[in-house]
């Protein structure tokens, strides 16, 4: 289980990097600027923008990496493939690693509101409770609970923020890999060992050293999951050719 403590005037969440450089309210958390509260608004076609971003550049690599591990078992798989009209499977699998993807950026409009980009440890919260109270209390007034940072609590905290990160992300990169990894197998063994290689930079990065340290690791296994969906990509554009 996690470690929690109560922010309030009496126990102040005098660990976090936060309290040094930024206001805080009474309830302990940022206080937020009108401009960052305003801002803290869903924004689809920016969040549709950066998917797509993120789809272009590792559809390219996919391209190149495709390109230099054809084989004949390449050819023959694309040409089962086409046989069994499996295109609409392998861009099946790509529209369920973009879901997965859409439901995580989501929330980020929302905690843009709640925490500063400077808040440090904090940001490795994924939830913000509040201390019950007998008293009609108002609740955004009333004291937060969120997780330790200090210590050995700290780290086991964000080490465990790092895992549920990767179960939140998993699904996507489950079925891309096993898609991809049908017709190119060589290619999507390299983005498995560089997804594997970018999570746990990510985990021992966040423990160790705290929130920003996580970012390397996060950019590497980010960028093979997004080659894996290319290669899916790239396998579903050969198959309908072939089956045409």
């Amino acid at each position: 289980p996690a470690s929690f403590f109560p922010i309030n005037k009496a126990a102040p969440h005098s660990t976090s990097s936060f309290m040094s450089s930024s206001a805080v309210k009474s309830d302990g958390m940022p206080l937020m600027t009108p401009e960052e509260l305003a801002s803290s608004k869903p924004q689809p076609m920016k969040t549709l923008t950066m998917m797509g971003a993120a789809t272009a550049i590792g559809t390219s690599i996919a391209f190149g990496l495709s390109f230099f591990t054809t084989s004949p078992a390449t050819e023959r798989a694309i040409s089962v493939a086409a046989e069994y009209n499996l295109a609409p499977l392998f861009l099946s699998g790509v529209v369920l690693a973009k879901a997965v993807a859409w439901v995580n950026f989501y929330p980020l409009a929302y905690k843009s509101g709640v925490m500063k980009r400077k808040s440090g440890n904090l940001r490795a919260n994924m939830h913000v409770y509040k201390v019950l109270s007998s008293e009609n209390e108002d609740e955004s007034k009333a004291a937060k609970v969120v997780l330790c940072e200090d210590g050995n609590e700290g780290k086991y905290n964000r080490a465990n923020r790092s895992l549920t990160h990767m179960t939140e992300t998993i699904a996507g990169q489950v079925i891309t890999t096993l898609l991809a990894g049908v017709v190119y197998p060589t290619a999507t063994l390299v983005c498995t060992i560089g997804w594997a290689t970018g999570r746990i930079m990510h985990q021992c990065g966040y423990a160790e050293k705290g929130y920003g340290s996580h970012g390397t690791g996060f950019a590497l296994s980010t960028l093979a999951s997004e080659v894996v969906s290319g290669l899916v990509l790239v396998a579903a554009a050969k198959t309908a050719m072939a089956t045409e």
